[in-house]
């Protein structure tokens, strides 16, 4: 397929917001694509170059891209970055610089999707001496071929910043309609092969019957199922039914572990493969379980000495690391907390109820203790013995509890109720915001990434980042009232008055480094802003709100 038919489309779906014009486009799209083709056309349509779950990244940054429409524009890199801060956006200052370059008309090649999802997939793989001159000559090569309109989204893809804004259900909901298939089977499908671009190829050659016989396979993660929260215990169990099963929500990193032969592999619930960056967590599975299967579990980081737990960021700092692991793992080692089994040898445990998924836990795992372990579990109707099992897990600096449906079957991808969390409620914070950063895509031109600022003795302590819990017209109000309050501006990064508050929600409070404050907030939204407010909360209430998690250690 020509990748200016895929260019078109893009920027048609970009024309719009409504849900049932985006669906109609692609869904028309789709009835004129050819089988052998879907694949590169939806994984292109979503802006990457492999499936979710792909441990393989472009890996190109703004500086090199910046070089690489030098090269095809014949335009200096200094006024290439002079336009970029004028647009906001590299994909439309690629646009705007190939219309003016003479000799367009002289492109000797028509740009397929397949040759530019193979120059794509191909910077991946570069590695060792030369690699910037080889992915430069990748990309430049692309940019030479392509028209200013698929330079555009070429760069954005190659960028990651190509949102669109078609999601999985517009997706689906195309894939039903153009190939007549069942949107349940799709979703299904799905959650099962996390890679929307395999299912359009099942879809389209074989509809609901190739999509009823999708099964789970080692190698390939499964989306795992999500939980809502409750309030407290009571309400807990009005939604899961008694008895259930009350577990410690351990401070950790969910783990999908995929067992076959000598082989382990680690999936996050994100679907990154994280199985290099936790060797020890590979060699307890392979000393503790005998035969091939794929369990969940949390994965805890503890101190190797006092055997007390760490919070979760000391962890996440091994993530999509390279270097230095085992120096960060004696540190930190990480124990492997398993509350769920998904396949056993050959067989799908997807319908079995969760207290047979249980029993069959027992069986498969041998305990080797701060290795592998089953999860901390009570299983009770009693609300008094559920609450104290609840404090003891927040006296024990773990999140809080899980509630989970005895009987009930394990739904990839989906928050059905069969299981709930239960974590204190955090009190909100108001906070300064000091920074921001200049958008990319359609946000090319508001602020975002906003930085937050608690007070100390006068002074402002940075805390996070906060770039969530706004919509477009949130964004661009915000970015009218930071306008003239910056003071200094450095590349895509901006300096401001401390003058507008925000009240912030989050999920807990962490020790930090990274910030002034020492401390940072985990998953940080905007919850309304505080004209009343004149100034931050102090660093001595975000302290008190520190220990009072249970994470002072």
């Amino acid at each position: 397929m020509k990748y200016l038919e895929l260019a078109k489309l893009i920027e048609a779906l970009e024309s719009t917001t409504k849900r049932l014009e985006m669906t109609s486009m692609l869904t028309e799209f789709l009835k004129n694509t050819k089988a052998d083709e879907l694949k590169e056309v939806i994984l292109l349509l979503q802006g990457r170059a492999f499936p979710e779950y792909s441990e393989e990244v472009i890996g190109v940054a703004s500086k090199l891209m910046v070089k690489a429409i030098s090269k095809a524009s014949g335009i200096k890199e200094e006024e290439i970055i002079r336009l970029w801060k004028e647009t906001g956006d590299l994909g439309i200052t690629a646009e705007n610089v190939l219309k003016k370059k003479k000799q367009m008309t002289l492109r000797s090649e028509v740009l397929t999707t397949s040759k530019v999802l193979s120059n794509l997939q191909a910077l991946s793989k570069l590695t060792g001496k030369g690699t910037v001159s080889k992915k430069l000559g990748l990309i430049s090569e692309l940019l030479m071929q392509a028209s200013p309109k698929e330079a555009k989204y070429i760069v954005r893809t190659i960028l990651g910043i190509l949102r669109v804004g078609v999601g999985g259900g517009i997706i689906r909901d195309a894939l039903a309609e153009a190939f007549n298939c069942d949107k349940e089977l799709i979703e299904r499908a799905y959650n099962l092969l996390a890679d929307y671009s395999e299912v359009a190829v099942i879809c389209a050659t074989k509809g609901d019957s190739g999509l009823k016989k999708v099964s789970l396979s080692y190698g390939s993660p499964v989306k795992v199922m999500l939980y809502q929260k409750e309030e407290d215990i009571k309400e807990g169990f009005k939604r899961v039914g008694k008895p259930c099963s009350i577990q410690y929500k351990y401070d950790g990193l969910r783990l999908q572990v995929h067992k076959k032969g000598d082989e382990v592999i680690l999936f996050t619930r994100r679907l990154d493969n994280v199985t290099k960056m936790f060797p020890e967590v590979v060699e307890a599975v392979k000393k503790s379980i005998s035969v091939d299967c794929i369990i969940e579990g949390e994965g805890v980081g503890y101190h190797p000495k006092l055997k007390s737990y760490k919070p979760f960021q000391e962890i996440s700092k091994r993530i999509k690391r390279k270097y230095k692991i085992h120096e960060l793992m004696s540190e930190t080692p990480v124990v492997l907390y398993v509350f769920d089994i998904l396949k056993y040898k050959e067989e799908s445990c997807l319908e079995k109820p969760y207290k047979e998924r249980l029993a069959l836990l027992k069986k498969v795992v041998k305990e080797i203790h701060w290795r592998i372990e089953l999860v901390k579990q009570i299983i009770t109707s009693d609300e008094a013995e559920a609450l104290k099992f609840y404090k003891e897990a927040l006296s024990k600096d773990q999140e809080g509890v899980m509630m989970k449906n005895l009987n009930a079957p394990y739904q990839p991808g989906s928050r059905v109720g069969y299981g709930v969390k239960i974590k204190p409620i955090m009190e909100p914070l108001d906070l300064v915001i000091t920074g921001a950063e200049w958008g990319q895509g359609r946000r090319a031109h508001w602020l975002s990434s906003f930085v937050l600022a608690c007070k100390s003795n006068g002074k402002l302590l940075e805390i996070g980042k906060m770039g969530t819990g706004l919509s477009d017209e949130q964004f661009s109000e915000i970015t009218k009232k930071l306008k003239p309050l910056i003071i200094s501006e450095e590349g895509k990064q901006v300096k401001v008055k401390p003058v507008i508050i925000v009240e912030v929600g989050y999920e807990e409070i962490q020790k930090s480094p990274t910030y002034s404050s020492g401390y940072a907030l985990r998953f940080p939204r905007l919850m309304r802003f505080r004209p009343d407010k004149e100034e931050p909360d102090s660093i001595e209430r975000i302290i008190e709100i520190y220990k009072s998690q249970g994470k002072s250690k």
